[in-house]
């Protein structure tokens, strides 16, 4: 039986698959679809997590779990590195319209595409995304609670880092239906409640931010 907390994310989350369920059926596998400007800015955002792949030793397979796919655009853009060639990808979306647009257009053993706001598989990498910009005028308390909650549940499932990006408070631009979160909240709050090792990159900035939360048996193994 789902615990309270987790009917109240998906009560929460429902105005957001709405949206993009219809969105993904007007554009189609578009960066559109996902609410990013372009498809420079979304790939940008990929090579920034991809920095962290050099915790793993070359010729070394990993895994991903990418927490709100959308259409598969992070696997699309990671498919063909050498060092992903026999890796493993969980995409998760609440939307199924997404999910089967990522299935319709990405079809590689290498890919799991899974309707969940929860990672359910463990893997070496997590990626979120722009998952948690789109709020739909959520109450603010709410939804930061919501993500510090989902960030705890994700970091369970990760074995090396864990990387995640928001749009910024200190944005000079906002729209009415988007999150602005604090980037030193959000710091504090991985600091206190994740083992790790947190950075937070600023190269978005001062739109967003992208926070990187690195196990400290990583860095240790990483390191020789």
């Amino acid at each position: 039986m789902p615990d309270s907390s987790s009917i109240h994310d998906k009560s929460l989350l429902e105005p957001v698959n709405r949206v993009f369920s219809q969105s993904v059926k007007i554009h189609g596998s578009k960066p559109k679809a996902v609410a990013w400007g372009n498809q420079e800015k979304q790939f940008r955002r990929f090579q920034i997590f991809a920095g962290l792949f050099p915790l793993i030793p070359s010729e070394t397979s990993f895994s991903i779990n990418d927490l709100g796919c959308g259409y598969g655009a992070m696997f699309a853009a990671y498919k063909d590195l050498p060092e992903f060639r026999n890796g493993s990808y969980y995409g998760y979306d609440i939307s199924m319209e997404m999910l089967l647009e990522a299935k319709k257009h990405l079809d590689d053993p290498r890919a799991s595409w899974i309707q969940s706001h929860l990672a359910t598989e463990e893997a070496d990498f997590s990626f979120v995304s722009g998952t948690y910009n789109l709020n739909m005028d959520a109450d603010e308390d709410q939804w930061r609670t919501y993500i510090e909650n989902n960030l705890l549940q994700l970091w369970s499932k990760t074995r090396l880092a864990l990387g995640f990006n928001m749009l910024s408070a200190h944005s000079p631009k906002r729209q009415k239906t988007l999150y602005y979160a604090d980037p030193e909240h959000f710091l504090a709050f991985c600091t206190k409640n994740m083992n790790g090792r947190v950075q937070l990159v600023n190269r978005l900035a001062p739109e967003e931010f992208v926070i990187f939360i690195l196990r400290k048996e990583s860095l240790k193994d990483s390191n020789g």
